[in-house]
């Protein structure tokens, strides 16, 4: 039986030797937040960004993936600075709107195509797991450095 991402994440933690309150402080979090990471498997893409969950699994000693529970799949990986671009031309080979991919995210693109390094400091998670299967990709291939495996 696969193990939930909130069992991953105290897990990690109590092998890594840190405390809740450590975690929390790392993150920038508060205690009650942090509390949440490790009780519900939403929590981790809902809440943090992709900088958050890769610091918290450097901090256990772990990349992203492994947190989730996954295996980063063969492929390319895709910069953020690329992303818009990569978006722009999916729409285009699509023959949709911008309007019409963002309905279908439930995500604004606009700030993101402008600025996707400073808005991936702000977007959960999430959005970057909904956009990559709208592109084709898996998200891990999204996760910015090698902090993914």
């Amino acid at each position: 039986m696969k193990t939930s991402i909130a069992e991953n994440i105290r897990s990690a933690r109590i092998r890594a030797g840190k405390s809740r309150s450590e975690a929390a402080a790392h993150l920038a979090l508060n205690p009650a937040w942090y509390d949440d990471l490790e009780q519900r498997d939403g929590e981790l893409a809902a809440t943090l960004t992709l900088f958050q969950g890769v610091a918290l699994a450097e901090l256990f000693g772990l990349r992203l993936a492994e947190l989730f529970g996954e295996t980063v799949p063969i492929g390319e990986r895709v910069a953020l600075p690329d992303l818009p671009e990569r978006i722009r031309t999916h729409v285009a080979a699509a023959g949709i709107s911008m309007e019409l991919l963002e309905q279908q995210l439930g995500w604004e693109l606009g700030p993101f195509l402008e600025a996707p390094v400073q808005l991936a400091t702000e977007l959960p998670i999430a959005f970057f797991q909904t956009l990559a299967v709208a592109l084709g990709l898996h998200w891990l291939l999204l996760v910015p450095d090698d902090a993914t495996g």
